[in-house]
């Protein structure tokens, strides 16, 4: 999504398999470059069942490839090149075999290099990372009220759920709502983005297109407010496409004006 918005990236991370085969040779018809370890496992499949007909959607998550310990000492020199400014998108559920905090690890280390961190997680792994101040982190409403152990229902909810996030540790909490926009809270204010309304085929991917819209926002020097509204813009756009299709550049730039983002007051209402 980076590489689609005319921004450039590397690819990191763990394949295995002829599943990691298809990822290398996908990033290499994107032109995004990459620089993986391998694993002995495959790389996991994520099935996504949609029932059109009542409007329900089922995931079916199988477990990822095993990875080794020392292999996140692999991982972290190639992290230790990362120059000082930049921004480091680590998202995803921590493979087995390694231990439940190593975001927070990562996110120490690359905050000692002076590299912000965007963090897109879930459960344990982001409960461990909070502590070690992530630039910003960017989970759903369902993740958000499994970490707190409530069930979040109206705006304020969600806005006292993420000011409750940053005082763990995080500097910017944004909580994406799906078609209803999302809620973000950092160090200059709080905001709400409503994303405008559009034919939805298919939310797979939206979230992460969303990261990547609000990580191009951070690397150019914006605000949280424009962050917001890059990263509503991309998640809109790809919630256009069919199946696990990625957004169309033009759909973005069309969508980026019609987000309506508004600050929100200390209660969390607009």
């Amino acid at each position: 999504m980076i590489r689609r918005l005319g921004r450039e990236t590397l690819a990191l991370g763990f394949v295995g398999g002829v599943t990691g085969d298809m990822i290398r040779a996908r990033l290499d018809s994107e032109g995004v470059p990459h620089d993986f370890d391998d694993v002995p496992e495959m790389t996991r499949l994520n099935v996504m069942l949609y029932e059109t007909s009542i409007g329900q959607r089922t995931r079916i998550y199988l477990p990822g490839a095993h990875v080794e310990p020392a292999q996140i000492d692999d991982l972290w020199r190639r992290l230790a090149a990362v120059p000082a400014g930049s921004v480091v998108v680590l998202g995803g559920s921590v493979p087995p075999g390694l231990p439940r905090d190593v975001y927070r690890g990562l996110v120490l280390r690359l905050r000692e290099q002076g590299v912000r961190t965007v963090v897109d997680t879930s459960g344990k792994a982001l409960e461990a990372v909070l502590e070690a101040g992530p630039t910003l982190i960017k989970p759903n409403v369902e993740e958000t009220a499994e970490i707190l152990g409530r069930a979040l229902a109206a705006d304020e909810d969600i806005f006292r759920a993420a000011e409750e996030l940053r005082r763990r540790g995080a500097e910017n909490v944004v909580v994406s709502q799906g078609a209803d926009g999302a809620i973000g809270v950092g160090p200059a204010g709080a905001w709400k983005a409503v994303p405008p309304r559009v034919v939805a085929r298919s939310t797979v991917g939206s979230g992460d297109s969303m990261v990547a819209g609000m990580s191009i926002a951070l690397a150019e020097g914006k605000g949280l407010d424009e962050a917001l509204r890059l990263g509503t813009a991309a998640g809109a756009a790809t919630a256009m496409t069919q199946g696990t299709q990625l957004c169309r550049p033009d759909d973005v730039n069309r969508l980026l004006p019609r987000v309506v983002v508004e600050r929100l007051n200390g209660r969390g209402s607009r």
